[in-house]
């Protein structure tokens, strides 16, 4: 079952918005100071001596999980939700949050390769469960998951050099 660009573009829209929903959720909890300092703490040392390479393969396994069908909708609530709280933790950690919108991470080039990357893999995990379920998943549906799956590649290790590069510049001092 081919669907059309109109609704495949849909569902792409949907699954960004859907992942950005869901990191703002994660943003908006509030944290007692201890929690959110521990979290900053947590993530400095989970960055530590990674390069490149280790944020590409890191991103590459969540995004091929969102491809699977009802699974990837579950991996990116888990992701953005995370990603929204250690945001919320390093923000309030530099004590910018009282002016910053939390989106803005999203208007990075490695943020917004992420982003089309997710909603790349979460919709079409959506339209691979649609196509099992009836029983339509074709040849043509599998090149489609491929050439999806490269370009989320491609983009995700194009990103995570820029994001390896902004990494380098966060104080370490959390």
């Amino acid at each position: 079952m081919l669907i059309s660009v109109k609704k495949r573009l849909l569902l792409f829209f949907i699954a960004m918005l859907f992942f950005l929903g869901i990191f703002y959720v994660g943003y908006s909890i509030k944290m007692d100071e201890s929690f959110s300092k521990e979290l900053s703490k947590n993530f400095i040392n989970q960055i530590r001596g990674i390069d490149e390479f280790g944020i590409f393969l890191n991103n590459l396994k969540i995004a091929l999980v969102m491809f699977i069908p009802v699974i990837g909708i579950i991996m990116g609530t888990i992701s953005g939700f995370s990603t929204g709280l250690v945001f919320n933790s390093i923000m309030n950690m530099s004590g910018t949050v009282s002016y910053s919108n939390p989106l803005i991470i999203f208007l990075t080039p490695f943020g917004i390769l992420e982003l089309i990357s997710y909603g790349l893999a979460i919709s079409r995990g959506g339209i691979l469960f649609f196509e099992l379920i009836k029983k339509k998943f074709t040849k043509k549906s599998l090149i489609y998951l491929l050439i999806e799956v490269a370009l989320v590649g491609l983009m995700l290790f194009t990103g995570a050099i820029i994001e390896w590069m902004m990494i380098e510049n966060i104080p370490r001092n959390l």
